[in-house]
């Protein structure tokens, strides 16, 4: 059966000219507007994370400010004195108190903008606040408000003897949603009680809820984890005012997910990309976390007023678009009528004659001067002059010679287009060339060629790479095993896909992501290889920021969950073991108290210093918390582990550390047992020896004996 397109060369006409025309602006126009799109979702997503920096900087900046000013407060001698007289005359009168003013701490409280101040005593008994609410002589260990976020931050600054912060939760006496800081009060380095403030969440929301540049649909969105795991809005929002005041929740439990931007924001991701969010509307949004509240913050903005300017220029085109191929869709066809009319009117003339019927077709018929002329003239000799064979055969002769040239300038034509395709083949590969990390080898993994692209990200110039193995750009710390399994996977016919850290010119280091195939002579054999690199050097580092302390530079708590998991699974697996060192700065906050978080900071730099330089290459050390560090060690047991601990302690111990002097660190060590259920117990018994260690006296090791 023939084909449709071949029953009639209208039919071809056409089908070539949408091919050749329409097809190519079909295309051209949707990569525009996937281009135009693109492009407006990473402006978008700059500014986003742009706004998004500054709100939470502000913020923590805010929170940082009155932390320090609880902590300066909690230093001066009228607050312990008051301290004092307030605990005294509370032991004597009980509840009968009358409530206190004090001069000094309301004029405070209307400098700083607080809501409320509190002094509270060792026993959970609040002797005074400013405000005078019915909190005021209440006990937060065993009283109505002992699981209010005063009660939690203090406990937390009794236990840790260190300021705290508690999130915003509902708090009976203010009938509203309040945060709270606190910080521990002492007296010749003893704890005699806890200083608290309540923040105003008025003045923090003043900071936070400002949409100016966010057009109509953006919003800024801050939650947090309260203790069923289901995440809170942290602050009133745009499209729903009382979420903050109602409990409205942003994401529940059970669908928690990384792909809502509150979530991963929680969850300590930093980002930008498309999602949806509560109202369940596309969105473009960038997130963050905010340690010092412990929310997750959000700025986004609606996918449909993003893409509005985008919407209304592509609609544009389109329609300039639509009128372009009208025009062009009229002119083929005029053109194709003009030149299949005569020729259908001579099929009409040949067919008549191949049946019998000598019709002559007339001149007036077919008035045209070219080929289609031409042939017209030269039936109609044919018609009058059947009986003369070489006449008939003169008229064909002429007919031929005609065809040739007409085919022979048909071939010219050809020929040119083939030139102009050759020219732009050209442009592309040198695009390609440029953009494209490529090489080739031989099969001996001699390089035989490289991509500009491929020499940029480098270093090396072309003549410096060819002739050279890829070895050449090996970073020297990178697993050789991934090379042994590439060589092998390659070598018997098959493609590599994976990652590899190479090494540049000048010493530096770059990530790509790899996929190297054979290449085949005309018989089948390998006889070289082909390789395509993508540059993910900075998804790299985003990964590494991930799970790196950004002070230290050593693994985050995070990154020791994770590796515990896998030391566990191993130890439980291949009935192994391990052990845990878990060491602490002896007075390390007397450091900061005197002489400041920097040098605190510079302490800490130099303690990683001198674990990093005496632990082996497989043992995982990270800051656990603080001034608190963890040092996992595969195959270790016990008595090994303390050998360590116990070097550790003296090269620290006859260390001398910049301005503060000489320091100390206490040590607590346990074993892995395969009757643990997870790593909760073998760290549980670490700490619990650190305590020991600190109880009897610092600057020594004690290992767990259970």
């Amino acid at each position: 059966m023939s084909k449709w397109y071949s029953l009639h060369i209208k039919n071809e006409i056409l089908l070539w000219f949408f091919i050749v025309a329409i097809l190519p602006l079909l295309f051209i126009s949707t990569l525009y507007f996937y281009n135009l799109q693109s492009d407006f979702e990473e402006s978008t997503k700059k500014y986003l994370t742009q706004v998004l920096n500054e709100k939470v900087e502000s913020t923590n900046n805010y929170v940082e400010s009155l932390q320090y000013q609880v902590e300066t407060l909690s230093m001066l001698p009228k607050t312990r004195e008051y301290l004092h007289e307030y605990e005294s005359a509370f032991k004597e009168n009980k509840r009968n108190n009358t409530p206190i003013s004090n001069p000094f701490f309301e004029q405070m409280l209307e400098k700083s903008g607080y809501y409320d101040m509190f002094l509270i005593d060792l026993d959970g008994n609040i002797l005074y606040s400013v405000k005078h609410e019915s909190d005021l002589y209440e006990n937060l260990l065993n009283g109505p408000l002992n699981e209010s976020g005063l009660a939690w931050a203090f406990k937390k600054s009794k236990f840790l003897l260190d300021t705290e912060i508690a999130t915003f939760s509902y708090y009976t006496p203010s009938k509203r949603k309040a945060s709270f800081i606190s910080t521990p009060i002492f007296k010749e380095k003893k704890l005699i009680g806890v200083l608290a403030i309540q923040i105003s969440e008025e003045k923090l929301f003043s900071m936070i809820l400002n949409y100016d540049g966010l057009g109509e649909t953006g919003e800024i969105v801050a939650g947090y984890l309260d203790k069923d795991k289901n995440i809170l809005a942290a602050i009133p929002l745009r499209f729903k005012h009382d979420a903050f005041s109602n409990d409205f929740v942003l994401q529940a439990n059970n669908a928690l997910q990384r792909t809502v931007p509150v979530a991963n924001a929680i969850l300590g991701n930093f980002g930008a990309g498309t999602a949806q969010d509560y109202r369940n509307v596309p969105i473009i949004a960038a997130w963050k976390y905010m340690p010092s509240l412990r929310w997750g913050m959000v700025v986004k903005m609606d996918y449909a007023e993003i893409m509005q300017p985008v919407y209304k220029r592509v609609l544009i085109n389109m329609l300039i678009l639509f009128f372009v191929i009208l025009f062009i869709t009229i002119a083929i066809i005029v053109v194709t009528k003009h030149i299949i009319d005569p020729i259908e009117i001579l099929i009409s003339r040949v067919r008549n004659l191949s049946q019998g019927k000598n019709e002559i077709v007339s001149h007036e018929e077919i008035d045209l001067d070219n080929e289609i002329g031409t042939l017209a003239k030269s039936f109609n000799v044919m018609s009058k002059s059947l009986h003369d064979s070489q006449e008939v055969i003169r008229n064909y002769a002429t007919e031929l010679e005609q065809k040739v040239e007409s085919r022979t300038q048909e071939l010219q034509m050809s020929k040119n287009e083939l030139e102009e395709i050759n020219i732009k083949m050209q442009k592309h590969l040198g695009v390609v060339d440029k953009y494209v990390i490529t090489s080739a080898t031989d099969k001996d993994g001699v390089i035989t060629d490289v991509s500009e692209a491929l020499c940029r990200i480098s270093g090396y110039t072309k003549p410096e790479l060819i002739g050279k193995k890829h070895s050449i750009l090996k970073h020297p710390d990178f697993d050789n095993s991934v090379y042994d399994n590439l060589w092998k996977t390659i070598t018997t016919g098959n493609n590599w896909y994976g990652e590899i850290k190479n090494q540049k010119k000048d010493g530096s280091f770059y990530w790509v992501d790899v996929i190297v195939t054979p290449t085949l002579d005309k018989n089948g054999t390998i006889d070289g290889f082909s390789s395509i690199r993508q540059d993910i050097t900075d998804k790299k580092r985003v990964e590494e920021l991930s799970v790196t302390d950004q002070l230290t530079k050593i693994y985050n708590r995070l990154h020791l969950e994770n590796s515990f998991k896998k030391e566990v699974n191993r130890a439980k697996r291949y009935s192994t073991l391990f052990s845990v060192i878990l060491l602490d700065i002896d007075h390390f906050k007397l450091v900061n108290d005197t002489y400041g978080h920097d040098i605190g900071d510079t302490v800490l730099v130099e303690m990683v210093t001198i674990l990093k330089q005496n632990i082996r290459i497989t043992d995982i050390l990270g800051r656990w918390g603080g001034e608190e560090f963890l040092i996992i060690l595969p195959e270790t047991n016990a008595p090994q582990a303390k050998l360590l601990a116990e070097k550790l302690r003296e090269e620290i111990a006859n260390h001398f550390f910049r301005v503060v002097g000489e320091k100390t660190c206490s040590f607590g060590v346990s074993e892995f047992n395969l009757q643990d259920e997870d790593s909760k117990e073998v760290v549980k018994r670490a700490d619990n020896a650190l305590y020991e260690a600190k109880k009897s006296g610092r600057n020594r090791v004690v290992v767990s004996k259970e």
